[in-house]
């Protein structure tokens, strides 16, 4: 006789529940990607093969970042909007206002330029800033939160499209701009 039909009705019971739990959980509708099944947009989308194009943390920007910029970092990270700054904190993007972008992708810095054209306020709170390059265009959308005096912070979307291979990542962030 099977050791399970032996044993006690109550550990028979625990143990078909824990089996059960572990079962259960990887289910999921088919054609359906699970990498976001919880609604965080920190995971790569639906249909998106990108991964790889999660940028880099790092704590010290440019030396040329000066004057007005912006510093961005992941949501999910929970960092207190004062302590993003130039040379501290957790950032994965710094801007150089109407300029240009920066940041790391597998430890290679990534400089791209503002594109006027596509750039634009999108209502009185929100706005949407491209930066382009040869492999990559970031889309940056914040919206404001929070202003005073030329200090704005802000949440939104950053999302990395790499041109070539079709590759696009889109991420929650929280940042801090100003002059």
């Amino acid at each position: 006789m099977p050791y399970i039909y032996s044993m006690n009705p109550f550990y028979r019971c625990l143990l078909l529940f824990l089996l059960a739990g572990f079962a259960i959980p990887g289910c999921d509708s088919p054609g359906k990607n699970t990498s976001h099944r919880h609604g965080k947009v920190d995971s790569p989308s639906a249909g998106d093969n990108s991964a790889a194009l999660r940028p880099d943390i790092f704590f010290f920007a440019p030396g040329n970042v000066e004057g007005c910029v912006g510093l961005y970092t992941y949501d999910s990270l929970n960092i207190a909007f004062d302590s993003l700054d130039v040379d501290k904190g957790k950032k994965i993007l710094v801007t150089k206002t109407t300029e240009f972008a920066f940041f790391r992708l597998h430890r290679k810095d990534i400089i791209l330029h503002y594109d006027q054209a596509e750039s634009k306020q999108l209502d009185k709170k929100t706005f949407k800033e491209v930066y382009r390059g040869d492999d990559y265009t970031v889309v940056l959308t914040t919206h404001s939160v929070r202003e005073e005096g030329e200090t704005v912070w802000s949440t939104g979307t950053l999302e990395i499209i790499q041109i070539q291979g079709n590759k696009h990542f889109k991420i929650k962030i929280r940042g801090l701009s100003g002059c």
